[in-house]
């Protein structure tokens, strides 16, 4: 009779189905970080032999850098980029560029990559909080508030509070108003640093109310958030023909808005001290 051999796994071994599920878990829990954001992101590579920039459309976007499709080949894990997100081909417009790292590529359809980037200022970051008081907003001016003023259109009253707690606390003045036509009143005297609107409102669409503010001389440089319900590719292309710099899908967590206006139209409270980027922890 022949000697039967055990193997054992070693300690640490993981079996396939389990490596495979953590896998799956890990793409799990980076999936409900990110918001599924529709925007142009300008691209810029800093260190490579043969240098290059492009502009793409976003996939989605978390806290601390986001997903971008391109048909080129040329990116690499560990490559470090400078990145303007959300960028504007408008004269005039704030295109703010921020160091940043490919840490992941994404074979997708038709030849294209996803490419997710992580920004350096989420490292900085973390390290600040740990050293930082649980505070770290600058008192803001009244001349800083009025100048930092976010209009929205949000019918439910829970969510224009919500949205008003949420961004006040960053030193932007919000009004929040339940209609296209309260919007249009409120746009007569006052130009705000953000506009925001649903592509899918009652009274006027966010589409229509786009192309009425890009066709005023004196609005035409406001920034355009659009959200939509739906999340057709088709919406996403109609908000930025339009002029939209920014098309979000619905439903999303209140942090992810803060998020993107805060990279729109960075507030009073977000000031940069000795480099690194404060915030209220």
């Amino acid at each position: 009779m022949g000697t039967s051999t055990t193997i054992q796994a070693a300690p640490n071994a993981k079996a396939p189905e389990q490596a495979g599920q953590s896998s799956q878990n890990g793409a799990e829990r980076r999936r409900r970080r990110r918001a599924k954001i529709s925007a142009q992101v300008h691209v810029r590579v800093v260190n490579s032999s043969e240098p290059f920039e492009e502009v793409c459309m976003t996939v989605d976007v978390s806290r601390d850098g986001l997903l971008f499709t391109s048909k080129l080949s040329n990116y690499w894990k560990g490559q470090l980029l400078e990145v303007i997100f959300p960028f504007s081909s408008l004269a005039g417009a704030i295109n703010q560029g921020q160091p940043a790292e490919v840490v992941r590529i994404v074979p997708q359809p038709a030849g294209k990559f996803g490419v997710a980037v992580q920004f350096a200022s989420a490292k900085s970051e973390r390290k600040a909080s740990a050293s930082k008081p649980a505070s770290t907003i600058t008192q803001v001016r009244a001349s800083d508030a009025r100048e930092s003023v976010v209009l929205a259109i949000e019918p439910d009253p829970k969510g224009a509070e919500s949205m008003r707690h949420m961004l006040e606390q960053d030193g932007y003045t919000v009004i929040a108003v339940p209609s296209a036509q309260a919007a249009l009143e409120i746009l007569r005297n006052t130009v705000p640093s953000v506009f925001i609107a649903e592509v899918e409102a009652e009274d006027m669409s966010g589409h229509d109310l786009c192309v009425i503010i890009k066709r005023s001389e004196r609005l035409a440089k406001v920034p355009v958030i659009l959200m939509t319900r739906s999340a057709q590719p088709a919406d996403y292309a109609t908000s930025h023909e339009l002029g939209a710099i920014v098309c979000m899908a619905k439903p999303f967590k209140p942090e992810r808005l803060q998020q993107v206006v805060r990279m729109v139209a960075p507030p009073p409270a977000m000031r940069t001290l000795g480099g690194i980027r404060t915030e209220a922890q």
